[in-house]
Order: C-alpha cells, then structure tokens, then sequence
C-alpha cells in the first residue's frame, strides 16, 4: 500500500460521525484555495432502496442529453473509485491521488466518507460539470452529502435500515432523510404513508414544492418494463434496469430530468440504457443466474416479487450478509422460494461468519453448503446446469463475485466502516 493509501484505510477508524462542520469547512477552505466561483447543480438523491437506481437512471439521461455531469455514489462494488465518475468515466488514478492530498491538507477530522464527499466535490467543480448527481451515503440531514446546496432533491422511500443512527421509527427515518430538503428547492419522491407525511410538512415548513411522483406501470415477457409519465409526455419508456422495483427510481429521475429541460428523447433513451452492476444483474441466461445487491428487509422482499416475474420456480441461492443485519428476518423472507440456501462469507471485518450463520438454520439439506469466501461459492454456482440461481445479500459480496468474473483485485481494506452494504 502506498503512505495515502494508508492513510484512506486509517480513516476509516473513525467510523460515522453524524454532522456536517467538517465537511463544510474543508468544502469552503478548499473553493477559497481554488478560486472555485461556480459550483455545479447537485441533483440530491436520499431513501432507504433505490437512490443508487435513481441516480444510475440520472447519469445515463444526462449522458444522453450531452451534459456534463458527475456522479458520487457508494459503496462501490470493486474499485473505490468507481464512486467518482464524470460523464460516464471513473476518475483517473492519478487525478485521484493529486486531488486526496489536496484534502488531505485540510487537516486530520474528517471520517473515510467525509474525505471521498469533498474530494468528489472538488473534482466536480474544477471540472466545471453542469449537473451532479450526488447520493446520500447515510440518512440525509447530518450525512456529508448535505454540505453542499441542492439545485433539486429526491427521496425515493422509507424503510427500517441504520435505527442505531436514523430512529427506530418509519416517521424517526424519514425526518431524518428530509433532511436534505432546503428552502424553496423541489422535492421528488415516491414516499407512501407516514413517510409520505413527514416529505409534505417538511416541505410546507420550508416552503419547498413537494412533487409526489405518479406513473403507469408497465409489464411484457421477457423481462421487459415500462413507465409512462403523461404530464411530462413521456409514453411506454423502456427501463434498462430490470425488476418491478424501478418503476418509482425511472419516474423520479424522469421527472428531476425534465424539470431540468432535458428533452424527452433524452429522457427516453437515457432509461432505456441505463446500467446498474449487482441491481437485479443477469450473470449467465442458462441457467439463468442473477446478482443482487439486496441487504434489508425491503430490498429482499423487493427481490422477490421481482423474481416472480423471471420465473415462479424455487432458486438456488448463494447468500452472504453482514453481522448487523438480520439473518433471521432475511430466512423468513427467502425461505419461502428457495430450493436451497448456501452460505457465502463475506471478506468483510462486519460479516457474519460460517460459524454463526450455521448455529442459525436448521440442521438439513437445504442448508448444507457454505463457503468461506466467494472463490469456492463462484465455482460452485458455474458447475450448476440447471434450476434457477440467485445470489444476494450484501453489496460487498456482490462486488468480490464480479471481481472474480472479471479478473479483477478487490480491495476490502477500502470498505465503508458502516452504512452502505
């Protein structure tokens, strides 16, 4: 490991620290330093599920409609810089070393996810993008992200995720990520019921619009989905990312495009050719074989109302988590249509190991294989010639399996210390 390499994976010892002083300081020392008088349009993506979706669907429209534009998400699947994109392309090695010693000048303080939002932010705006698509990374009123000022925001749902840091309530939750609401700037979300509330207070409280996104669904074998959003005249759109699920992501991201005066064509073909790794990824078509990066209750039950429409046989599934999530309430969602579940560790310092998984299922057959890496679970999964086969549970599990399809080197020491998974 090189000195700033090691210095990255030092930070990552401060865990989460929920606050934005930090971040805002090194943000306003650093646009002093670089003379930075034009910030980009920060479209501002929050929710429990689907913001990565959301801004994926973003980043492809706004690819098509030739802006440029920039994208921070997390975590990523194998190289930490697939965070930071511009226009499609991850930043440079180089470029990115040049840059985190700029931040890191700004002194010690700031977390492992605080250091990446400035530096992505610096990025951005010496490049002088037009627009950047900017996820949360954990919740939204004291999550790093919200340093910066939003040109719009979007909360695509609410569920029970993080209660140690965002509140053990549905209500607690999503006062948290209306945090990232500010005054007078439009809010697009997908929010039902209490979550839904609290987006239209927030908003009247602050005088900002709250835009409900409303759409048609629509659904033809094989595997083909569609949005149609007449106020904004868009008819029978096709969405690249497969799965009952991204209906709401492709409306939101179709209603922030136009309120940006993107043209429908552009809106059309950039959700069209939207791609998002580990989302519902088709991995081999016989037998079909998907990755999914599904890690909560509502992600796994998203997963499988959207695995009726591939097929409504049993699946083989390959299945690694981290230890703070729920196992239990995880087997009472997959159990039901499953054939098998084998058990993959994770190379995580979090994971929940072979050890523990085992104590937690019954003692038969469905349940007999474990891997204690994702090496020997991928040799498995390609020796398989029929049924149907899924692998889930963790973004980080999902990106070691990509890693090994890809040749590449997947570096866990770079891993968010927690949040994103």
């Amino acid at each position: 490991m090189t000195e700033l390499e090691n210095y990255l994976c030092s930070l990552r010892t401060f865990g989460v620290r929920p606050g934005l002083e930090n971040t805002q300081k090194a943000i306003s020392a650093l646009k002093e330093r670089f003379n930075i008088q034009k910030e980009p349009k920060f479209l501002h993506v929050a929710g429990t599920n689907g913001k990565g979706s959301t801004c994926a669907f973003l980043d492809s429209i706004l690819k098509e409609a030739g802006l440029k534009h920039g994208l921070f998400t997390s975590p990523h699947l194998i190289d930490l810089r697939e965070r930071i994109k511009i226009d499609g392309e991850m930043i440079g090695e180089k470029r990115f070393e040049e840059l985190a010693l700029e931040v890191k000048t700004m002194g010690d303080g700031l977390t492992f996810f605080e250091y990446l939002t400035v530096l992505a932010w610096l990025y951005f705006s010496l490049e002088a993008c037009e627009y950047v698509v900017w996820e949360t990374g954990l919740g939204g009123r004291l999550d790093a992200t919200s340093a910066v000022e939003p040109y719009v925001t979007a909360i695509t749902n609410i569920g029970l995720e993080h209660t140690q840091y965002l509140g053990d309530t549905i209500e607690k939750i999503a006062a948290e990520k209306a945090g990232i609401i500010r005054p007078k700037i439009p809010l697009f979300h997908t929010c039902e019921g209490e979550a839904k509330d609290v987006m239209e207070a927030t908003c009247a409280k602050l005088d900002a619009p709250c835009k409900f996104v409303t759409y048609t669904e629509g659904y033809i074998q094989p595997l083909k989905y569609f949005i149609s959003i007449p106020e904004i005249d868009l008819y029978n759109a096709e969405l690249g990312l497969i799965g009952n699920y991204q209906y709401g992501n492709a409306a939101i991201a179709a209603k922030i495009a136009n309120y940006c005066g993107i043209d429908t064509i552009s809106i059309l073909n950039g959700l069209k050719r939207a791609v998002w790794p580990g989302r519902l990824q088709i991995l081999r078509k016989v037998p079909i074989t998907i990755l999914d990066c599904a890690h909560n209750a509502q992600g796994w039950q998203a997963l499988v109302r959207s695995l009726l429409d591939i097929s409504e046989g049993k699946w083989k599934i390959y299945f690694g988590m981290l230890k703070e999530k729920d196992p239990k309430l995880a087997l009472e969602i997959l159990e039901p249509i499953a054939d098998s579940i084998s058990y993959i560790e994770p190379q995580n310092e979090r994971k929940l190991s072979c050890e523990e998984w085992k104590k937690l299922v019954p003692n038969d057959r469905r349940f007999e294989k474990v891997f204690k890496n994702s090496a020997g679970a991928l040799t498995d999964i390609q020796a398989q010639t029929e049924g149907n086969i899924l692998i889930c549970g963790s973004c980080y599990m999902a990106g070691e399996i990509l890693a090994l399809i890809e040749g590449k080197t997947r570096d866990n020491s770079k891993d968010d210390p927690v949040g994103k998974n």
